[in-house]
């Protein structure tokens, strides 16, 4: 199972998400995509999904609560924003021991991601390489397991024990 949450606006870019599904559906219909999220184009998401022939392997669910038995049960990441501030979720979802693969769009993904070590970095806007790298952590298992271990150790560099003691150098810096 592939998860990607966010917003359904613009931005995340999940027309592009659906589109690379639906080349990895030709290869991997016994996985599914599911989308998390409420937003503006959920009915035009729905539609894409219909009119390429994915409703019974790519779904859109509405925000929840329970995220984390989502991530419990998930395989893979994908993250196809045309921008981000910050991928928060990509934390979240590292921290499950998730590989992620992502649009290496600006501010943000390349912050977090290792490439090749703890997930998949992809140029951007590139829907037959974000298919291309979602089927690679598919299709070599071992390489997904152990981008996801990795990713669990990697994150913790975010983790409020190591971020605290930098913000606090810094407003100490601030008011001297």
């Amino acid at each position: 199972r592939v998860i990607s949450i966010g917003r359904l606006e613009p931005q995340k870019g999940f027309d592009m998400l659906i589109d690379a599904w639906k080349i990895l559906y030709s290869k991997h219909n016994d996985w599914c995509l599911d989308i998390y999220g409420d937003g503006g184009l959920h009915d035009t998401l729905e539609s894409q999904i219909k009119n390429l022939g994915l409703s019974d392997s790519c779904k859109i669910h509405s925000a929840t609560n329970d995220i984390s038995s989502k991530y419990l049960e998930s395989s893979i990441y994908a993250m196809s924003s045309l921008y981000e501030g910050f991928g928060l979720v990509l934390i979240e979802a590292m921290s499950f021991g998730i590989p992620c693969v992502s649009f290496n769009c600006p501010y943000g993904p390349s912050d977090i991601i290792s490439d090749n070590k703890d997930g998949i970095l992809v140029e951007p806007n590139n829907v037959l390489l974000l298919a291309d790298s979602i089927n690679y952590l598919i299709e070599n298992e071992d390489k997904r397991f152990e981008y996801g271990r990795q990713a669990k150790i990697n994150v913790q560099k975010f983790s409020s024990e190591n971020i605290m003691p930098k913000w606090d150098k810094l407003f100490k810096s601030l008011a001297n």
